[in-house]
């Protein structure tokens, strides 16, 4: 950016669609003031609260596509997640390889684990919309260990008045 605006033959286009590449998506935006440079062929686009963008994206890859996530949308949307590879494993319980596969195209995701990543992803995308401290869905299933066995645990569940009453202590009012 700081080659163009040394540019002598900068001029500001508004009215072409911008391919916004950066996203790893096939994603056209429309109205995004550009700037672009006829001498040397330098090219930006202005695009402000690329996380709010980001965001939108992101929903409508979930809500809208009806078909399994493609890789470079598992990509995008472990991305936005702010989630290393690695950490998306852990949250969908597979291993790091099964979400490289996916997302390299070697391997489909499944059914199950596509709608888990939708959900996860929508959760947390309305966690960060309301700017509340909502329940921690990514840390509930990073505390999931990978290989869970059937143990025996106490059918009671014992509750203290504290967890309940006022605060709703880490939980989204519903």
């Amino acid at each position: 950016m700081g080659r163009i605006l040394s540019c002598e033959k900068l001029r500001v286009v508004k009215d072409q669609p911008y391919h916004y590449n950066e996203s790893g998506l096939d994603v056209t935006l429309l109205g995004i003031p550009q700037y672009l440079c006829d001498s040397c062929g330098a090219s930006y686009a202005s695009i402000s609260n690329v996380q709010k963008l980001n965001r939108v994206i992101g929903n409508f890859v979930c809500e809208k596509r009806k078909a399994l996530l493609r890789p470079e949308e598992i990509k995008f949307l472990r991305k936005d997640l702010q989630l290393k590879a690695k950490e998306l494993a852990q949250t969908l319980g597979v291993t790091p390889q099964t979400v490289s596969r996916w997302e390299n195209g070697k391997a489909e995701i499944g059914e199950a684990h596509d709608r888990l990543l939708r959900s996860i992803y929508m959760m947390c995308a309305s966690e960060r919309k309301s700017e509340q401290n909502c329940f921690g869905v990514l840390d509930v299933f990073k505390g999931f260990p990978h290989d869970r066995k059937k143990i025996i645990q106490p059918k009671e569940i014992l509750l203290n008045p504290q967890e309940w009453l006022g605060g709703m202590g880490g939980f989204c009012p519903a």
